[in-house]
């Protein structure tokens, strides 16, 4: 009887618990909720508006201001240094920069980490011992004081300042998406791979044709959050991409910007969301696909 007792006691418990957590989750999301519709509100009311009305719906005369975002994209740029002096780059190349950019590093680390965690997973020898602790001392270790011989190597091999020199040099498997990929690398049966070289299946074949695609659903969900992750980066190309500014960095200037017209709460919002704009319709178009799960079935004979 006392087993019991106690046993309906810690299910009670429980129970609070997890109410208590799914009130607090239920109020964090209720407030990004909040903070995104506060941000589109503010970002079409005028500069007085907001002023007088900082939460509220845009009104009190002034009414919905959506030249905020044609005034926005019309002031969206960035003067670079180029051989023949000063140019300005206007937000729509910055667009195709990011685009460039933030694709191009997402693909070539996604793709590196993916391939070296399963060559790691899959053919246990003692190298492959010696790169998983690499990765795991890399994280552990703090770098501090390597940009300037960064900038001088990237000098030397000729990839400062170009697309596919920042593509090679993000091409890197150290992070901790190779442990997630080394993870499911493990977690993934042998018998498939057996089956396939049992038909005469070769390495790449197995890699290609029957591991890729069971690990699709994690592939490119790490390659939507690199790339999400590099399309709102700026620190790196405002240092090797000084000519090729992304909209990231075109955003850290323009909330900088402190013109009449530019230096006001709902304007910045206004380019704020300019720049969000692609990521959300990337996020909506794959949403499903990257966040689904990943279902494998068994062996057929």
């Amino acid at each position: 009887m006392e087993k019991i007792t106690s046993k309906n006691r810690r299910h009670s418990s429980t129970k609070i618990l997890g109410i208590v957590l799914g009130i607090i989750l239920a109020l964090y999301t209720l407030s990004l909720f909040f903070m995104i519709a506060w941000g589109m509100m503010t970002s079409v009311k005028h500069r007085l508006d907001f002023i007088r009305n900082i939460i509220g719906f845009p009104g009190n005369g002034y009414g919905w201001q959506w030249n905020n975002y044609v005034t926005a994209f019309n002031s969206f740029s960035v003067t670079v240094e180029s051989g023949a002096g000063f140019r300005t780059v206007l937000l729509g190349e910055m667009f195709l920069n990011s685009v460039l950019y933030a694709l191009g590093c997402a693909i070539a680390s996604t793709t590196c980490a993916c391939f070296m965690s399963y060559l790691t997973a899959r053919f246990p020898y003692k190298f492959s011992k010696v790169v998983y602790a690499v990765v795991v001392v890399a994280m552990i270790v703090p770098i501090v004081g390597n940009l300037p011989s960064e900038i001088q190597m990237s000098r030397t091999f000729g990839l400062f300042d170009t697309f596919y020199g920042i593509w090679i040099m993000k091409a890197n498997f150290l992070g901790m998406y190779f442990l997630v990929f080394y993870a499911v690398f493990r977690s993934v049966p042998k018998d498939y791979a057996e089956a396939a070289k049992i038909d005469g299946a070769g390495n790449f074949t197995v890699l290609f044709r029957i591991m890729m695609p069971m690990v699709a659903g994690t592939y490119f969900t790490v390659l939507l959050l690199n790339f999400i992750a590099f399309w709102n980066d700026y620190q790196v190309p405002l240092i090797y991409l000084p000519t090729h500014p992304p909209v990231a960095l075109g955003l850290y200037k323009f909330n900088f910007a402190s013109s009449g017209s530019l230096s006001n709460v709902p304007m910045k919002l206004a380019g704020s969301f300019l720049v969000l704009l692609p990521v959300l319709v990337v996020f909506l178009a794959f949403h499903k696909r990257l966040l689904g799960k990943i279902h494998m079935g068994g062996l057929k004979e």
